[in-house]
C-alpha cells in the first residue's frame, strides 16, 4: 500500500513540474512575442521615422537618372545632404553641379545656396584634360518623393518639369562620364588641372627650376578665387541671334534693349506652321525677358509652298523667356507648349 502511495506522489510530483515547466515556458513565449514589433511598426520605423541619430537622407541615397542626367545623393553629418548633377552635353563635355543642404524632414527636401557649376571636357580615354567654373553660390531645391527626386534650379532652370527616377539606367550616366572615382572628387578644389603643368615645363628647359617648382603651389592657392567668379550676365547683344531645338526656331531681335523682338517658329508638317510673335524689355540682372503681347498665328501652305490661309488663334498671351550660358527656355503661360526644352543657340 505505501509502495503505490509513493508512486502515485511521485507521479503527482513529475506532473506538476511538467506543468510549471511548461507553463514557464509560455509567459516566456508570450512576452517575447508582445516585445517583437509588428510588420507595420517595422516599415514605420525604417522609412519614415529613422532610430534617433540616423540622418533621415539615408532614406534616399544612390542616384536618380533622367534622360542625359543623374542627381546622385549622399548623406553627411545627422541631416545634411550632399548632391552632385552630372549633365552630358555630348560625348567629351559634362556639365557638374556639386551642392549641399540641410535635409527637411516634413517637406522631404534640402534646400542649397551654395552649387558650384563647371563643365569638363574628356579625352578619348575619359581622363579630364580641361575645367571651365561658370559660377558659384547657386540656389535650388530638390524635394525627394515617392516616384523618384526633381529639381527646382533658380539659376538655369535646367530641369523644369523633369522627374529624376531612382534605379539603374540603361547608360550609367553617374559613372561612365567620369570613369573611375573621378564623380567622387568633383567637390574637391580645382587643382587637377594645373597640376601636370609643372612636371612638364622642367623637363623643357632648365634655366628655370626654381620657377617652375613653385608654381604648383601658387595656382592651387589662388586657382578658386579665379575661376570662382561669376561669370558677368548676359547684356543684349549677346542674347540676338537664332536659337533652336528640333523643328522650334527661336529667333531674337535685341537691337533695342528696351523692346526686344521675339518669333518662334515651329513647323507642325510640310505644309502648316505656328508662329509666335511677342516682345519685351531684356532685364540683364535676371537674364530674362517677359511679355504679355504675344500672338500665334497658323499657316498653311499649298504643295507648291504658296502661302494659303493665315490664321490667328490668340493674343495678348503672356510668358517669359530665360537665357543662360547654352541657350533658352521659353516659359509661355497659355498652353506650356515648350516645357522641358532648351534651344540652343546657332553659332
Amino acid at each position: 500500500m505505501k509502495k503505490n502511495l509513493y508512486v502515485i506522489l511521485g507521479t503527482t510530483a513529475v506532473l506538476a513540474t511538467a506543468i510549471a515547466v511548461a507553463a514557464c515556458a509560455t509567459t516566456k513565449n508570450t512576452a517575447k512575442a508582445a516585445a517583437q514589433p509588428q510588420l507595420g511598426e517595422t516599415i514605420v520605423k525604417e522609412t519614415i521615422a529613422p532610430d534617433d541619430g540616423q540622418n533621415p537622407v539615408m532614406n534616399f541615397i544612390g542616384n536618380y537618372y533622367g534622360g542625359r542626367a543623374c542627381v546622385s545623393v549622399e548623406a553627411k553629418g545627422s541631416d545634411e545632404a550632399e548632391i552632385t548633377v552630372v549633365w552630358g552635353d555630348s560625348y567629351n563635355t559634362k556639365a557638374v553641379w556639386t551642392m549641399s543642404g540641410t535635409f527637411n524632414e516634413a517637406t522631404t527636401s534640402v534646400f542649397y545656396d551654395n552649387a558650384i557649376k563647371k563643365m569638363i571636357t574628356l579625352n578619348e580615354k575619359g581622363e579630364v584634360i580641361f575645367e571651365e567654373y561658370l559660377y558659384t553660390s547657386g540656389r535650388g531645391e530638390f524635394v525627394f518623393s515617392y516616384d523618384g527626386v526633381t529639381w527646382n534650379d533658380l539659376e538655369e532652370h535646367m530641369a523644369d518639369t523633369m522627374v529624376f527616377r531612382f534605379g539603374d539606367s540603361v547608360e550609367d550616366v553617374c559613372t561612365t562620364i567620369f570613369p573611375g572615382d573621378v564623380v567622387e572628387t568633383i567637390p574637391s578644389e580645382p587643382t587637377a588641372t594645373p597640376t601636370p603643368k609643372p612636371t612638364e615645363k622642367p623637363s623643357e628647359t632648365e634655366a628655370k627650376p626654381t620657377e617652375t617648382a613653385a608654381a604648383p603651389t601658387e595656382p592651387a592657392a589662388t586657382q578658386p578665387s579665379v575661376e570662382v567668379t561669376e561669370p558677368a550676365p548676359k547684356t543684349a547683344e549677346d542674347i540676338n541671334g537664332e536659337y533652336k531645338s528640333g523643328r522650334v526656331t527661336v529667333e531674337v531681335d535685341s537691337e533695342d534693349p528696351e523692346n526686344v523682338q521675339i518669333w518662334v517658329i515651329w513647323t507642325a508638317s510640310h505644309n502648316s506652321k505656328a508662329v509666335w510673335s511677342m516682345s519685351g524689355k531684356y532685364d540683364p540682372a535676371t537674364e530674362t525677358i517677359s511679355y504679355e503681347n504675344g500672338t500665334k498665328k497658323v499657316f498653311t501652305y499649298t504643295e507648291e509652298g504658296e502661302p494659303e490661309t493665315e490664321t490667328v488663334e490668340y493674343t495678348n498671351n503672356k510668358g517669359v523667356f530665360v537665357f543662360s550660358y547654352n541657350g533658352v527656355t521659353w516659359d509661355e503661360y497659355n498652353e506650356n507648349i515648350a516645357e522641358g526644352m532648351v534651344f540652343i543657340k546657332e553659332v
